[in-house]
């Protein structure tokens, strides 16, 4: 049983390249295998991320972006990343992953917020959110991480949209 108190997260620094490889397969896998909750398999094709892309991300992080990581002992088991406050206080996030085998154990909640702490001392006071409007279960969790329902827009993504129709939900929660 994976404890909670186990896990450390904190901002992605260059020494963790080394966890590239690692990083790329928690969130492609929660993104697209049929073993997690939050998988969108079934909605999009397409890796969510690859090694140069994650590579890049550590390289700058801190500067257009804070990438944070989420660690059970020396492995990675989850991530997220948000960027600075607009000129309206606002910041959205994206790439929050939690690796199938540690899912509803607390991880994606405690990187959420790690995250809105992270946010508070870099001046946001909303943080955003994209999800899509088909996801009812992330829809759920996220109301019950006290974000609200703010608008529909057109969905954009890098791979093949396989559901018609589908739109991207904003979500807003002020901190």
């Amino acid at each position: 049983m994976v404890q909670l108190s186990t896990y450390c997260i904190r901002e992605a620094t260059i020494e963790d390249l080394k966890y590239t490889e690692t990083v790329v397969k928690v969130v492609n896998e929660a993104y697209h295998s049929g073993g997690g909750w939050t998988t969108v398999k079934h909605i999009v094709d397409g890796l969510r991320t690859n090694n140069k892309e994650i590579d890049e991300l550590v390289k700058t992080n801190g500067t257009s972006h804070v990438l944070l990581y989420a660690f059970d002992g020396d492995i990675v088991v989850g991530t997220v990343m948000f960027k600075p406050a607009n000129d309206k206080g606002e910041s959205d996030f994206s790439l929050l992953s939690v690796a199938p085998d540690y899912q509803s154990k607390g991880v994606g909640g405690a990187l959420v917020r790690q995250m809105i702490n992270c946010m508070k001392t870099k001046g946001v006071t909303t943080v955003v959110l994209e999800v899509l409007d088909n996801r009812t279960e992330l829809i759920a969790w996220y109301k019950k991480l006290g974000f609200i329902e703010a608008e529909k827009m057109k969905f954009n993504w890098h791979g093949t949209v396989k559901t018609p129709n589908v739109r991207f939900l904003i979500m807003k929660k002020d901190i």
